[in-house]
């Protein structure tokens, strides 16, 4: 299949910021902290495609990932006067997100789903990942976007998180564990388990299964 990385994982990426908009959102923040509804808003232009992309994803519906997205700004909003400044506001905005798509997700009917704790033996791929990080998009790279959305149905809401976040936000390992909240190896074993899976459904899917 010809479909590039950029069509097979879409558009978006996470938004990096440089010095100068790292300190004008720093200003934003602060000013935020103090109950300024329009610093606030600024910093809701800066990151609503990014937290919008990323609930699209997760609920894979519209009229969903919409109010989610109104959801987790509003929970930011209402709790700004707690994020401290020594930390990234992209990673605890992204942490609310993902709560708010989380608990949507479990209130959803359950599907198939593989147990997060499932503790047979680390797949084979998961030893070639930590040297290059890269290895892990390549996994990708022969399936369409749309099989790929209805793999993500089969994994469990905390484990398609961490696929949304590595391969579509391009976070670390460490930015996820601390959105997350779990351990780095917790991290690791779920995205590499949750590629095992995703590898089966893609293959099922191909059959017509």
């Amino acid at each position: 299949m010809d479909e590039n990385l950029d069509s097979v994982l879409g558009d978006s990426r996470g938004t990096g910021l440089n010095a100068v908009e790292s300190g004008q959102e720093s200003i934003w923040i602060a000013a935020s902290q103090r109950g300024d509804s329009l610093a606030f808003n600024r910093l809701v232009l800066r990151w609503e495609k990014a937290i919008y992309n990323l609930t699209l994803r997760m609920l894979q519906d519209p009229d969903e990932a919409a109010e989610a997205t109104q959801e987790a700004f509003l929970s930011a909003f209402k709790n700004i006067r707690r994020f401290r400044q020594d930390a990234r506001f992209s990673t605890w905005l992204y942490r609310i997100a993902v709560n708010h798509c989380i608990s949507r997700l479990r209130r959803k009917p359950p599907g198939i789903h593989y147990s997060l704790d499932d503790r047979r033996p680390e797949p084979p791929l998961a030893a070639n990942l930590p040297a290059r990080e890269s290895q892990e998009k390549e996994f990708f790279l022969e399936e369409s976007r749309s099989r790929v959305r209805m793999a993500l149905d089969y994994l469990p809401p905390e484990q398609r998180a961490i696929v949304e976040l590595k391969f579509y936000q391009e976070l670390t390992f460490e930015e996820i564990a601390t959105i997350i909240e779990v351990p780095l190896s917790t991290i690791k074993s779920r995205l590499y388990a949750g590629l095992e899976i995703l590898k089966v459904r893609l293959g099922g899917l191909l059959q017509g299964s």
